[in-house]
């Protein structure tokens, strides 16, 4: 955060910070302290996730015998992608290269939403599979087991919740993108795409935990 960027390029200070340095560190360690908060709730669903393999191996490899690997494995490698083009377009606005950030911006959020029309397609599946346990209408596939009944449901709260995350951040992102292609931007908020994709990287290393723990680690 401390490197020199191109003149035209910075922060539009606000009055209660004495200096921009200031500002920029605030910023960061605000995202920290949340991105920490939210990963501890992520880190004890995976533990949980964990312990029932441990305890009740049988039951959840048959349960994780019905996700998608490869749908997993597919959706890995896009939001690994999607990290990619973010440091691009962190990289572009440290540069000044208005366009080209705008460019990496919405690549993100074009992969961003395929990871999430992938895990739809996923959900439906699973719909058709009787695998949701929490719906009545559709019997549980392996009711007589309550081992894999609670895996499955550790792995649709991980998995949602992790979509919900992805979903509101690419909403945000688009709304950032938006103000980013008005010209003077970089001006005044390149510290925006700093702090931001902070938040776009933890979505990514939460799925490279989960994809092990839930898809590789139970079968």
């Amino acid at each position: 955060m401390s490197e020199a960027l191109p003149e035209g390029v910075g922060v539009a200070r606000a009055e209660h910070f004495d200096s921009v340095a200031q500002q920029r560190y605030a910023a960061t360690l605000g995202i920290w302290a949340w991105l920490i908060t939210e990963l501890l709730l992520f880190a004890a669903l995976f533990l949980v996730a964990l312990i029932t393999r441990i305890e009740h191996p049988e039951a959840t490899v048959e349960a994780a015998r019905h996700l998608k690997f490869w749908i997993g494995a597919v959706n890995t490698v896009v939001l690994i992608c999607s990290s990619l083009t973010m440091s691009m377009a962190i990289e572009f606005s440290r540069m000044g290269w208005q366009r080209a950030m705008v460019r990496a911006m919405l690549a993100t959020a074009a992969l961003g939403a395929l990871f999430l029309v992938l895990k739809g397609y996923e959900y439906y599946a699973d719909y058709q599979e009787h695998m949701m346990p929490f719906l009545s209408g559709r019997p549980y596939e392996l009711a007589q087991s309550p081992a894999s009944r609670l895996f499955v449901n550790l792995y649709y709260v991980a998995t949602s919740l992790h979509a919900l995350h992805l979903f509101t951040g690419i909403a945000i992102l688009l709304g950032m993108t938006w103000k980013a292609a008005k010209p003077g931007f970089l001006g005044r908020h390149q510290n925006w795409i700093e702090v931001y994709g902070l938040y776009w990287h933890f979505i990514d290393l939460v799925w490279i935990l989960a994809f092990p723990i839930l898809y590789v680690v139970n079968r």
